[in-house]
């Protein structure tokens, strides 16, 4: 029975039409880590590339980058300091305000009620005048200290400009001046 049952069996099933889906799926498969085969190689080739010639050039900008960052440095200086005079200059605004018994703005008066800023409140009344009775104006920079190279560069008709690399040739402004010191007092 056995022996009469196999070859209806065998002609029932087709191995052949079973194993080729699978085939046809593992061939596709080759073909497509085969492509990503070129593509990783072509990917490494390109890096190397780039790396050998896009490094060299980026290593030439390091003195042009170091400069740009030394110049924000010293902007972000100036307008800290800026800052701080102006804070100076409306403090002395409100003082004597206070003193001539100006009414405050709508907007100040919110402001001061909202205390946005978190600026402490003064609990004594302050006052802008010396001992004498005098006005003491508060000490803020002047412009021709940081910007006085250039505006006289200009002033004067001249067509040079001076650049990062030329510091020696030009006086430093206070900016400048402050870098070089802190510079200076890190190497000790």
């Amino acid at each position: 029975m056995a022996e009469e049952l196999a070859p209806q069996y065998l002609s029932s099933s087709n191995l052949q039409t079973e194993i080729q889906p699978i085939s046809t799926r593992i061939d596709e498969m080759l073909l497509r880590l085969e492509e990503f085969e070129n593509l990783l190689v072509l990917v490494r080739e390109e890096s190397a590339v780039a790396g050998q010639q896009n490094i060299p050039r980026i290593a030439a900008f390091r003195p042009e980058f170091d400069s740009l960052c030394e110049r924000l440095d010293q902007l972000e200086k100036f307008v800290a300091m800026v800052s701080k005079n102006l804070d100076v200059v409306e403090r002395q605004v409100q003082i004597a305000e206070e003193e001539l018994d100006i009414p405050d703005k709508t907007i100040n008066v919110l402001l001061k009620s909202l205390n946005i800023f978190g600026k402490p409140r003064p609990v004594e009344r302050q006052t802008n005048r010396n001992a004498h009775g005098m006005y003491e104006a508060p000490t803020i920079f002047k412009t021709e200290d940081y910007f006085g190279g250039k505006a006289k560069a200009k002033a004067s008709g001249s067509s040079a400009t001076v650049s990062a690399g030329e510091e020696g040739s030009c006086s430093k402004t206070p900016l400048e001046e402050d870098a070089a010191d802190e510079n200076e007092g890190a190497k000790k």
